[in-house]
């Protein structure tokens, strides 16, 4: 009996040994299809991250035996939101001030849902190297919810990711969550080539089109899209960008009474301008007819707050009209300490039936940041909105985020 339970013993030594040395093996092993990058050095995967220092500290891990490099990452975020005039929700958003029931005479909400996990991998092949990506994060109820889903493979990209409508040139660093109110933001399925084109890329994309009816028209018309969105983005080293959606926008008229299309378009301009080595001006302009659809962040829920279109009083389709700005002045005061203060607007053109619909949505922040070491961050943020309805009618709010980052 006593030589069974040694011989146990023995194989689960065996065993732990073998898993641990396994485990090391593969730590160790140098990657394949993607140089190891020592920690502190970039490593961007998509785009940058919206919190955080923008870039990754990882190093790829090889898989034993194959030609596939993977990594982990992600952060840990905790946000203290205090609100002093309307519930803001998890992460902010500024057109629930447009629901009387949000209103607070102070409220202090503490959240985690923000928090992120990816997952990369890096495989080389005879063609070229093939890279896949996913990520995903809690918000906006606690349960995980897909972010990012491609892959691409040498200029081709395929899956869920940002709109090529989007850039994040003239974004800025921000506790709150995505780029404030008045910037284009929008991550969904598409087809994506990018050929670089003197020191810029040029890319286009075919992508999952949406035709959003305003919310009072909902009981007249079901919106349908028969055509994907077409998008094309030049941008020049991180310092300027400029791009175009074309859309074709309908309805269903088996499944409600309205029959009719348009065709929605828009423009859209991104810059970084540095004034010293840390000081720079970040900015971005967006005009256009039927792309509320892509002025989806903060708050935009459903996209029936800024809608594609609308029916007019012959019962036709008719695109709204969209401009939208945003500014920030971007400071880093050391190495480690950054701040940016900042204003943005997003205006939609609606008739006076739809009073209850916001015309436009004013957004101002300034925060300060202390990375305290490459992977800890902590801040604390000033938010205020300003929302005017069709009807004259106008709310406003403020909020203060302090924050703490935690990116492994």
């Amino acid at each position: 009996m006593r030589s069974n339970i040694t011989i146990f013993k023995m194989t689960k030594l065996t065993l732990c040994v073998s898993i641990v040395s396994g485990v090391a093996s593969m730590a160790t092993a140098p990657a394949y299809a993607f140089d190891v990058v020592e920690a502190g050095q970039p490593v961007v995967t998509g785009e940058p991250s919206r919190v955080g220092p923008p870039w990754n500290h990882r190093s790829t891990i090889n898989i034993p035996g194959t030609k596939t490099d993977i990594a982990f990452g992600g952060y840990v975020k905790l946000d203290m939101l205090y609100d002093f005039d309307y519930d803001l929700g998890k992460s902010t958003s500024p057109f629930r001030v447009l629901n009387s029931d949000n209103r607070t005479d102070g409220r202090t909400d503490f959240t985690a849902y923000e928090s992120r996990l990816n997952f990369r991998t890096h495989t080389m092949t005879d063609y070229g190297r093939l890279t896949t990506y996913f990520e995903g994060h809690f918000l906006p109820d606690g349960n995980f919810g897909l972010r990012h889903a491609y892959g691409e493979f040498n200029r081709f990209l395929a899956g869920q990711t940002w709109t090529n409508f989007d850039s994040f040139v003239g974004a800025t660093r921000t506790l709150a969550l995505g780029d404030p109110m008045g910037y284009v933001f929008e991550r969904q399925a598409q087809l994506r080539y990018t050929q670089p084109v003197g020191a810029g890329d040029l890319s286009f994309s075919v992508e999952d089109p949406d035709t959003v009816i305003a919310r009072d028209d909902a009981g007249v018309a079901s919106g349908e899209s028969q055509f994907p969105d077409l998008t094309v983005r030049y941008e020049y080293k991180r310092l300027f960008s400029l791009a175009g959606v074309l859309r074709h926008l309908s309805t269903n008229d088996i499944t409600n009474s309205v029959d009719d299309e348009t065709t929605g378009y828009g423009v859209s301009t991104e810059f970084r301008l540095p004034i010293t080595p840390m000081t720079s001006l970040k900015g971005t302009a967006t005009y256009g007819e039927g792309i509320g659809n892509y002025m989806g962040n903060p708050g935009n829920t459903g996209h029936r707050n800024a809608p594609d279109v609308y029916v007019n009083d012959n019962n036709e389709l008719e695109a709204v009209e969209t401009h939208a700005f945003g500014v920030s002045l971007n400071h880093n005061w050391t190495d480690a300490w950054f701040s940016s203060v900042g204003f943005s607007r997003l205006d939609q053109d609606l008739p006076v039936r739809y009073g209850d619909q916001f015309e436009t949505a004013d957004y101002a922040f300034a925060n300060v940041i202390w990375d305290v070491t490459q992977r800890l961050a902590v801040g604390l943020e000033y938010q205020n909105v300003d929302v005017e309805q069709v009807s004259g009618s106008s709310n406003d709010a403020s909020r203060l985020q302090a924050s703490a980052i935690f990116q492994f």
